[in-house]
């Protein structure tokens, strides 16, 4: 599943330029769709297509703007500020000329065209088992449920199709949503439950419990709540997944197979299979190099600061006894350079950066060895004191360690080979917790919760961390969620499933709060795509924009 690249160059034709000494030496590439995908080869390349363009959302820039940012947890850093900020504020600069709506939305419709042509194809093909001819048309429509997914919850009512496209077409339908998941999402990811093998013939291929696992978030986000809960239980009780212990290792970059990742974008080490790379690293670390003693290096990362924790965020986390702050967050930096800090020598090794969650008195940090960054509770985009979280234009702040890349070749280098987790065994446990809650049984949720939050506790702190019916709400489980998932491409999704984006904005992201309203539920609809249809007066831009 990580070669998926060089097949891609064929099968998509849509950048030819940029695979012509591959496709050189491939006599395959003088074939058609019509011809090749009723081959054996051709329908296996086609299906491993249909997975690439995930790797245009997932791990990438686009994607995190639009599940991260304009959230209560995360506002823009200064890289955001300087490089995207409309998104974030909700401005009346978020138009659909934003290129990242444009991309996104573009991606996304490649990735269900590619599934429709396999579906489309499919029954076709000889010499292939029926056995396999059904899991082919599940991995496919597995796919293109979880590409119509993201359209759906982006822009709500967009054009619906379940035929290959082929040729120019400019006729564009606006179907609701609610179709597009009772004759789209849902069917496909059933179909996919019942005909998917029970684990994946390899890493990163669509398999029974991944379906069941996006299934029921797709109907936790419908208000099944029993469907969820069912669906979610049986990922926890029938599939070999284990959460992972400590939380921290989840995140050791020699570790992105372990077993609580049920389902993954694969990315590679390999430049000429990667694709774009998994560029997560970049997005949520702050400018370290502005420390005397500090250098850009590839453990580090490269600080892009897009994307900057709230007040909010800090607040959720109890230190004391939850290790989800320390394995998510990085919060000390030593020196890869010898230099002087506050008139004591530092060399390579030492202490350079602690960022402590505390006010710590000004002469304190100022006869410190190494820079402290402290926490008054200031909101972190006003904040101009000396070594302060937020100060240095937004720059100085914990940086979300999830993402980070110390295996990259060089120091520059933004292609990353994480692979990208789609879906976790954490996640399971977080949606049968809310649906049961949901349905009545607060002491159901409160033992699902108990399982991840046992997990989560600082060895010796378990007894402390763990909560009963009566602390069972819809704050809590928000406040749970963005613990375990923070960063993970949930939040915007979560907050616009309860009902709460815009009360829980105003009130704890202040970029965004005087300006986001009620049309800010669905994104504008890319310019481009309203310019191509030839009924710009049924296929209308979204309310506001």
């Amino acid at each position: 599943m990580k070669y998926f690249h060089i097949i891609i160059c064929f099968i998509l034709g849509l950048s030819i330029s940029s695979c012509n000494e591959i496709l050189t030496e491939d006599p395959v590439s003088l074939a058609t769709s019509d011809s090749y995908y009723v081959t054996e080869r051709g329908i296996e390349d086609g299906l491993k297509a249909s997975y690439t363009t995930l790797r245009d959302f997932y791990g990438q820039q686009n994607g995190f703007f639009l599940t991260v940012t304009g959230t209560d947890i995360f506002t823009n850093g200064f890289g955001g500020i300087a490089n995207n900020p409309d998104i974030n504020n909700y401005s009346s600069n978020f138009l659909g000329t934003n290129s990242t709506v444009t991309n996104v939305w573009n991606a996304l419709y490649v990735g269900v065209n590619q599934c429709n042509t396999v579906v489309s194809k499919i029954p076709d093909v000889t010499g292939i088992t029926e056995e396999r001819r059904k899991e082919v048309e599940a991995e496919a429509r597995f796919l293109r449920a979880l590409y119509y997914f993201h359209l759906v919850q982006q822009w709500g009512d967009v054009h619906f199709t379940l035929e290959e496209t082929k040729g120019v077409e400019t006729e564009a339908n606006k179907t609701p949503a609610s179709t597009i998941y009772d004759n789209g999402i849902l069917p496909d990811l059933e179909f996919a439950v019942e005909n998917l093998p029970p684990s994946a013939a390899e890493q990163g291929r669509a398999f029974k419990g991944a379906a069941e696992a996006i299934l029921a978030r797709v109907h936790l986000t419908l208000g099944n709540w029993a469907a969820a809960e069912a669906l979610a239980s049986s990922v926890i009780q029938n599939y070999d997944f284990e959460l992972v212990t400590p939380y921290a290792d989840l995140w050791d970059i020699n570790n992105d197979s372990n077993k609580e990742f049920i389902w993954s974008v694969q990315f590679t080490e390999d430049p000429l299979l990667n694709g774009p790379g998994n560029s997560g690293h970049l997005y949520f670390i702050f400018d370290y190099t502005f420390n005397p003693a500090m250098v850009r290096d590839v453990e580090n990362g490269r600080p892009f600061q897009r994307f900057l924790p709230t007040n909010y965020l800090f607040s959720l986390y109890d230190r004391d006894i939850d290790a989800r702050w320390n394995g998510s967050f990085k919060t000390v930096w030593y020196a890869n350079i010898s230099a002087e800090i506050n008139g004591h020598q530092v060399n390579p090794g030492d202490t350079a950066i602690h960022i402590v969650m505390e006010p710590v008195p000004d002469e304190v940090k100022m006869a410190a060895p190494y820079w402290i960054i402290d926490y008054k509770g200031n909101w972190i985009g006003d904040v101009n004191a000396y070594q302060e979280i937020g100060t240095n234009q937004r720059r100085n702040y914990p940086s979300l360690l999830k993402f980070l890349d110390p295996l990259r070749p060089s120091t520059n280098e933004t292609a990353g080979r994480r692979d990208f987790p789609v879906v976790r065994l954490a996640e399971m446990y977080l949606i049968a917790s809310e649906a049961a809650w949901r349905q009545g049984d607060a002491g159901t949720a409160a033992d699902y919760m108990n399982v991840l939050r046992s997990r989560a506790a600082i060895p010796g702190k378990e007894a402390e961390m763990l909560v009963d019916a009566n602390d069972i709400n819809l704050d809590f489980i928000l406040e749970e969620r963005a613990r375990e998932l923070v960063g993970e491409k949930h939040r915007w999704y979560d907050l616009k499933r309860t009902g709460t984006l815009l009360e829980r904005v105003r009130q704890y992201n202040l970029d965004a709060s005087p300006n986001i309203k009620e049309m800010h539920l669905v994104r504008p609809i890319p310019q481009t795509q309203i310019d191509r249809a030839s009924n710009p007066d049924e296929f209308v831009q979204n309310p506001g924009y």
